[in-house]
């Protein structure tokens, strides 16, 4: 039965034949077909509107970057608040491992999250249902807090509320909040992923500077070594004009700036140390890509004089500003010279020389590229090179270029190999421009 349709006589008593009752009923049914046609009118209105709203939850959160996944979530709030006719809504994230906990509100919705046994009760997996106003924040009449699962595991909870007039809770929207929380858990799930995966691929990023720099060992030392002796040697110089009955002031001041000159020295080359060896957050800053090169050249400098490698650093002028981390990039560099300078260690008929080169790549990238003169790579392990584990060093552990690429994809650009026709091989990487044009 969907209603009933009345008639009265106010003005007279009367008759109801059966022959007029027979027409009011003809009549109520054509009252009823308008009132079903309307009513499943309305029941797809309101489905087609909820699953718009699940597509419009899965467009929001597909491959969204993690520094826009707080707008993504506000927007889908205010979609939910839309679509399910709420008044508040927020969202829940429990604590991870490596992340603390977080919460996303809409309309003054936040102090929902403080309800008291809320959190409890969806970390048990609980739907929750608060219908006392005297239980919830001011101004909310009642809520539901529904819990969101992932593979298994409850990472928090969506809740949504009236304000004002006391909410009805139907199954059918019960049914409607548990399917948009499992695509708004799946959307949290993800998040959380690549959020843990990008401080594992930092933490193996840092695992590979430190790999690096144990490399470069013998040079650094080198490198450090020579300014600490001419400090020694001047500050015992020094001593020697000090016992003098009458010093030369003049000499001792020269002296003290070679001191103070060396110091700086050796303080650049543990700065560049502490630089590369630091664990931080990956950072996208501006950048110029001569000045990272150029700092990569610095540091290896003294490895290839003692490797008796000539080195060449030809770098592009007016190259466009990208985006990107700097000790990263750097350690990308360094990987590539490292690798260069190791396959010209043994002698193969062709004179050493490395080159480091920075070039236009098209109009929206700039372009990254090391050259030796060694023994060039096999055909088959081109590829395999960048592959984990994969190696052809006989002390290599496989994750240099495998690290490098990851590094280099992750700023949006692409790293590759290739032999040279006159022998040797080139290592070269391509980063977007900052904006996706040249200036």
């Amino acid at each position: 039965m969907l209603g009933v349709l009345s008639f009265d006589s106010v003005r007279a008593e009367r008759d109801w034949p059966d022959e007029l009752t027979d027409r009011l009923a003809l009549l109520s049914e054509a009252f009823a077909g308008a009132l079903e046609r309307k009513r499943m009118e309305l029941a797809l209105a309101d489905r087609l509107r909820f699953q718009r709203l699940l597509s419009d939850l899965s467009v929001r959160f597909a491959n969204v970057p993690a520094l826009d996944f707080d707008q993504a979530i506000h927007g889908a709030l205010r979609a939910i608040v839309d679509a399910l006719g709420v008044d508040r809504a927020a969202l829940l994230a429990f604590p991870t491992r490596g992340a603390a906990g977080a919460a996303w509100s809409l309309d003054g919705a936040a102090d929902m999250s403080n309800v008291p046994g809320l959190v409890i009760r969806l970390q048990a997996g609980e739907v929750v249902r608060i219908a006392r106003p005297e239980q919830l924040p001011d101004g909310i009449t009642s809520m539901v807090a529904v819990p969101l699962r992932a593979a298994g595991a409850v990472l928090g909870g969506l809740l949504v509320a009236t304000v004002g007039a006391q909410g009805a809770w139907p199954d059918e929207l019960m049914e409607q909040l548990h399917l948009v929380g499992e695509t708004v858990a799946n959307a949290l799930a993800s998040a959380q992923a690549e959020r843990e995966a990008g401080r594992l691929r930092q933490e193996l990023a840092h695992i590979g500077r430190v790999s690096a720099m144990g490399e470069l060992t013998a040079s650094l030392a080198h490198e450090l070594n020579q300014p600490l002796t001419a400090i020694l040697n001047n500050a015992e110089v020094a001593q020697q004009h000090l016992q003098a009955d009458a010093p030369n002031l003049q000499e001792l001041r020269e002296i003290l700036d070679d001191i103070v000159a060396d110091d700086k020295r050796a303080a650049e080359v543990i700065q560049r140390l502490r630089v590369l060896l630091k664990k931080g957050a990956l950072e996208h800053l501006p950048l110029d890509i001569n000045d990272v090169v150029g700092e990569v050249a610095q540091l290896v400098r003294n490895d290839v004089v003692l490797r008796n490698v000539p080195m060449t650093v030809d770098l592009a002028s007016g190259l466009p500003v990208v985006r990107g981390d700097r000790v990263q990039l750097q350690q990308v560099i360094l990987n590539m010279v490292l690798n260069g300078l190791e396959a010209m260690a043994e002698p193969n008929g062709h004179a050493r020389a490395l080159v480091i080169r920075t070039s236009r790549s098209g109009d929206a990238a700039v372009r990254v590229a090391v050259e030796d003169a060694g023994v060039g790579i096999d055909t088959d392990d081109l590829e395999r090179l960048f592959q984990p584990l994969y190696t052809t060093k006989p002390e290599g552990l496989g994750m240099g270029l495998a690290i490098a690429r990851t590094i280099i994809e992750a700023h949006g650009g692409h790293l590759r190999g290739a032999n040279n026709a006159a022998g040797g091989a080139t290592f070269q990487f391509t980063l977007p421009v900052a904006g996706g044009r040249s200036r």
